[in-house]
């Protein structure tokens, strides 16, 4: 496997582990974002944790297939870092980066901690574009449909 410095250096400082691939895995990961985009899609706009919640979730499947692509998985670091290493690899830019980071606090806060301050109809439209941008370019990297 030829994977990017950037996750071998991961590897190293055991952030992340080496797997062997799960065979089905990035078809069944990229099936799933493209069912949670196409729901989240369907909802009426101001149904917005819902929308927010498909979308993000959706994202997260792109991050698996990623990392499954790569033949890795989370270790030590958890979600977070792994949000932050695909979402670098897919090439978001520093504004939708910022956005997906945030988006990752306020699906944690919202789902373990307050569902306040409620989620915006402005956070849930990004969080759905975010996800449709990047399911393309999650299928060129992967070579996955």
């Amino acid at each position: 496997m030829n994977r990017p410095v950037e996750y071998e250096n991961l590897i190293k400082t055991r952030a992340l582990e080496a797997v062997a691939p799960t065979p089905g895995a990035i078809a069944g990961f990229m099936r799933n974002a493209a069912d949670y985009l196409a729901v989240a899609q369907g909802l009426d706009p101001a149904r917005h944790l819902q929308v927010f919640t498909l979308a993000y979730e959706g994202y997260f499947q792109l991050v698996q297939a990623v990392l499954e692509f790569y033949e890795v998985r989370t270790k030590e670091a958890g979600r977070n870092l792994a949000i932050q290493r695909v979402s670098a690899s897919l090439g978001a830019s520093p504004q939708e980066f910022a956005f997906i980071t945030k988006a990752h606090e306020r699906r944690n806060g919202t789902s373990y901690h307050s569902p306040f301050p409620p989620l915006s109809k402005a956070e849930a439209a990004t969080m759905l574009a975010i996800l449709a941008k990047f399911l393309p370019a999650a299928r060129v990297l992967t070579g996955h449909e």
